[in-house]
């Protein structure tokens, strides 16, 4: 009984361990969808209404989706130190406090290096750089789709399947 007992918690804990997995690559994609829809909100905020960079954070860290909300409220809380360091400094540490968002090295250094053209230049280039960044994160997102569909039911098979043989070889 106890055998039985044992088996179906490790088939248990692998299966577990492949639903964290699909989670993760849902996740992803649900970061890149946030950070694009955030961007483009950022986007028609700089071009339409031509606000300052500290209003538009402001209504991102509360308007952005949630799973990137953190990010622009890290910025906009970052602003308080504008004088005795660049705005690129405050947003370069606020995409890199953003570790839940999980983002990979190339989209890191994408969203680093928004803040190199925000409020730094004219709309017209602000919009360029959004709309560049944009467009990048929509490539990324393409893949992460693919992967998600791809490898969900990699991730749900190998850790039932794993959990199975090891019961298996266990009783």
């Amino acid at each position: 009984m106890l055998r039985w007992l044992g088996a179906g918690l490790v088939i248990l804990a692998t299966g577990s361990m492949g639903l964290h997995g699909i989670a993760r690559l849902r996740r992803r994609v649900a970061v890149l969808e946030g950070l694009i829809v955030s961007l483009q909100l950022m986007e028609s905020e700089i071009c339409t209404r031509m606000a300052p960079t500290r209003d538009v954070l402001e209504l991102l860290s509360r308007e952005a989706p949630p799973p990137v909300r953190g990010l622009y409220r890290r910025a906009w809380g970052g602003l308080e130190a504008l004088g005795r360091c660049s705005f690129f400094t405050i947003w370069k540490m606020a995409v890199e406090k953003s570790a839940e968002l999980g983002l990979r090295r190339e989209e890191t250094e994408l969203m680093t290096a928004l803040g190199l053209s925000l409020g730094r230049y004219d709309v017209r280039e602000q919009a360029e750089a959004i709309g560049r960044t944009r467009r990048r994160l929509e490539t990324a997102l393409k893949r992460a789709e693919e992967e998600r569909d791809r490898d969900s039911r990699l991730h749900a098979f190998f850790g039932l399947a794993s959990g199975l043989f090891a019961a298996i070889i266990l009783l």
